[in-house]
């Protein structure tokens, strides 16, 4: 069978390995039909990886698929139905794993496809535990964005910032996969949404997702233009997953009490904090990373009744770093997808 492996910083191959063998008890194989591309897949790319990885190491953090096999003792699934995977080796018998906070595992042995071997091969045996089913109506294609982009948003919205209907938000970087989403999600909700964009062409895109207010972040600082917007009084939530310069801007638009909700630093991870800034304005700071197994479940939900991913681009295995050049770009307004 085929497996794209990452064999050096920048180097990826297309190999042929031996398929994996019958799974085991509570096991299922599953036959992957397309991989979702995110910011950590670049990073595993780059070399940046943030613990010890051995290579070749296969590549791949979120996928959906169909059943293939089934091990003994699994129940619930069955041969060529279609599910996604939980990105994560967690242990599953951890307080946290038991109280459903998968993310917090104690014991989790690794993610997928960035410290140890992830989706993007034929076939892939997996703990049943891990493996969602993914209802009528969605194709295998958005599925496969729903552990992720979808999970993530899902996780950080609700679980995190605790976002309810009618508040405003602003929602950085709306071209991105998550960025997307949490559009989708909190317009969803009834809720304001600002959202900052680079160019135009994708503040015309933003406007179509649903976006009430965007901002050209070149053109115009974000947080002159959010306080104006919100009669100086601010936002209530602030989706952020950029990091660098930009935090402090996002602590400045937020009225008191609110709250800022951070999974990412693609624009750098160092930032400095006025404390007194923060307890004064009671502020509150909520780091978000992964999401629980239910977020995805919720996410596929949302899917079947309408709420579609949003694609950039597809493309083959064979052209895996053609995506992730995509992806470094900037140019993407939305997920890449690649297709098996």
């Amino acid at each position: 069978m085929r497996a794209l492996r990452l064999i050096g910083d920048r180097q990826l191959e297309l190999a042929e390995v031996p398929e994996p063998p019958a799974p085991g008890e509570n096991e299922v194989q599953i036959r992957i039909k397309a991989v979702g591309l995110n910011h950590l897949d670049l990073w595993g790319f780059r070399g940046m990886a943030f613990a010890k990885r051995q290579l070749p190491l296969v590549v791949g953090a979120e996928a959906s698929g169909e059943i293939a096999a089934v091990g003994q003792g699994v129940t619930q699934f069955k041969r060529g139905q279609k599910v996604v995977m939980y990105g994560a080796m967690t242990c599953g018998k951890c307080a946290n794993c038991r109280e459903g906070r998968d993310n917090l595992c104690e014991n989790v042995a690794g993610v997928l496809g960035f410290h140890i071997d992830g989706f993007a091969r034929d076939l892939i045996n997996m703990p049943a535990r891990l493996v969602v089913p993914v209802p009528d109506g969605v194709s295998l294609r958005d599925a496969a964005c729903a552990p992720i982009a979808f999970g993530t948003t899902e996780h950080m919205l609700f679980d995190n910032a605790k976002l309810k209907p009618g508040e405003t938000i602003l929602v950085h970087a709306a071209g991105s996969g998550i960025g997307s989403v949490a559009i989708k999600m909190a317009k969803a909700l009834g809720c304001t949404v600002i959202t900052t964009v680079g160019d135009d062409e994708k503040a015309a895109k933003a406007k179509a997702l649903g976006a009430d207010h965007v901002i050209n972040y070149k053109k115009d600082r974000f947080e002159g233009v959010t306080r104006k917007l919100t009669a100086k009084k601010g936002v209530d939530v602030v989706f952020e997953h950029v990091g660098g310069e930009g935090f402090n801007g996002s602590l400045l638009v937020l009225k008191r009490g609110g709250r800022l909700v951070t999974c990412g630093s693609t624009a750098g991870p160092t930032v400095t904090i006025n404390l007194m800034q923060l307890f004064q304005q009671q502020y509150k700071i909520l780091g978000s990373f992964g999401c629980r197994i239910q977020n995805i479940r919720d996410s596929l939900s949302k899917m079947a009744a309408g709420m579609g991913a949003i694609i950039d681009t597809e493309v083959p295995l064979a052209e895996f770093e053609k995506g992730l050049a995509r992806l470094e770009t900037r140019q993407v307004f939305g997920k890449v997808v690649v297709n098996f």
